[in-house]
C-alpha cells in the first residue's frame, strides 16, 4: 500500500511554526506568572524547545511579549470584523460591539499584564519604542473600523476616526484599571454609566437615530 508522505516544511515554514508555538506558550506563561516572574526558560520549556531555539526566534522576553500582544490585536481585529460582516443592522451591530467592548474591560489578567509592561516601557526607552509601535497599529485598526461604521450608515463621524478610536481605547483601559482597585459596591453601575456615556456619544447613538434606523430597516 502506497502512503503519501507529508511535504517537508521549508526553513521559513518551520521557523513560522516554531515562532507560533513559542508565542502560544508565552501567552499562557505570562498569564500564569505575570511578566516579571516569567522567564525565557519557562517559555521555551512550555513550548517544547530549548533556550537556544527561543533566541533563534526572539531577541528577548520583551520582544515575545510584544508578539503576544500583536497576536491578541489580530484576534480582536478578526472578532470585530466578524461582527461587522454578521450584523448588517446598525442597532444590533453596535450592541454586539458594545458587548465586546465591555468584555475587554473585564479581562483583569490582561489589564494587569499590560499595566506591568507599560510601566516597564516607561522606564526603558527601547521597550517604549516597541510598545508605541504596537499601539499605533492598534489605533489604526480601530480607526479603520470606526471609519467603516460611519461610512456604512451614511453619516459623518463627529470627530476624526482616530480621535474616536483613541477615546474608546482610553476609557476601556482606564475603567479596567480602576475596577481592579475599587472596593465600592456601587462602582460597577457607575462604570457602566460612564462607559455607555462615552460609547454612545462617540459613536453618535441617540434614541431618535436608533428609532429612525429601525424604521428604515423594517
Amino acid at each position: 500500500m502506497y502512503v503519501k508522505q507529508s511535504r517537508r516544511l521549508t526553513r521559513r515554514e518551520s521557523q513560522d511554526v516554531t515562532r507560533a508555538r513559542l508565542i502560544a506558550a508565552a501567552e499562557k506563561i505570562f498569564v500564569r506568572f505575570g511578566f516579571g516572574s516569567s522567564s525565557v526558560e519557562r517559555i521555551a520549556e512550555a513550548a517544547g524547545f530549548s533556550r537556544g531555539a527561543f533566541y533563534s526566534n526572539f531577541q528577548d522576553k520583551d520582544e515575545i511579549f510584544i508578539a503576544v500582544l500583536n497576536k491578541r490585536r489580530l484576534a480582536i481585529t478578526t472578532a470585530l470584523g466578524e461582527i461587522f460582516r454578521r450584523e448588517s443592522n446598525v442597532v444590533t451591530r453596535l450592541q454586539a460591539v458594545r458587548d465586546w467592548y465591555v468584555n475587554q474591560e473585564q479581562q483583569k489578567e490582561w489589564i494587569i499584564l499590560e499595566t506591568e509592561f507599560t510601566l516597564r516601557a516607561i522606564r526603558n526607552p527601547a521597550v517604549k519604542v516597541r510598545l508605541a509601535g504596537l499601539r499605533r497599529q492598534e489605533l489604526e485598526t480601530y480607526s479603520a473600523l470606526v471609519a467603516q461604521h460611519f461610512s456604512q450608515i451614511g453619516r459623518p463621524a463627529i470627530d476624526r476616526p482616530e480621535t474616536i478610536a483613541l477615546s474608546l481605547m482610553a476609557i476601556v483601559q482606564g475603567l479596567g484599571r480602576l475596577s481592579l482597585i475599587n472596593t465600592d459596591r456601587d462602582a460597577r453601575g457607575r462604570f457602566a454609566e460612564a462607559r455607555n456615556l462615552v460609547f454612545n456619544r462617540l459613536i453618535a447613538i441617540d434614541d431618535g437615530a436608533t428609532a429612525r434606523t429601525e424604521e428604515t430597516e423594517k
